[in-house]
């Protein structure tokens, strides 16, 4: 359970870039580092989840924590994965709405918002070699194509 809410935490609190960095963030973790998951599972985990209304990335993180631990696993991976990122959102949304924000800090969020689309087509680069090799037959390799163009 600590390890759980260490990783998950860390994934919350440093997942910049949206649901296609944690998402990313998440399979390196449990697939790759760990092999918590084989790649299968994991990828049935995101189709799953995206099938679901509401963020993609928080569901697929209490389900993989769900995986590992059960219903515990689930509602610790789910609190550190929240909580972190929430935290941050409020205290920096208090220092832009409690007036002029220091220049550093301008500067910074300036240089965050330009970096969230690289992040986000890194992560999404290293989620393709396994959606593609799953894309078996014709129909679902253009299929495949279809979704990447």
């Amino acid at each position: 359970m600590a390890t759980i809410a260490r990783e998950w935490g860390r994934i919350g609190l440093l997942g910049f870039g949206g649901p296609p960095a944690h998402i990313a963030m998440l399979r390196e973790t449990c697939v790759e580092r760990r092999r918590w998951v084989d790649p299968e599972r994991f990828e049935d985990g995101i189709a799953t989840t995206n099938l679901l209304p509401g963020p993609a990335s928080t569901q697929l993180a209490i389900l993989t924590a769900w995986w590992l631990r059960g219903a515990r696993g689930a509602l610790v991976g789910g609190f550190c994965f929240i909580v972190p990122g929430l935290i941050l959102i409020i205290a920096l949304a208090a220092l832009f709405l409690a007036g002029n924000p220091p220049v550093p800090v301008r500067g910074a969020a300036a240089g965050a918002g330009a970096a969230v689309a690289a992040v986000a087509a890194h992560a999404a680069w290293q989620l393709m070699p396994d959606s593609r090799r799953r894309a078996v037959g014709r129909a679902a390799r253009a299929r495949w194509y279809g979704y990447l163009a």
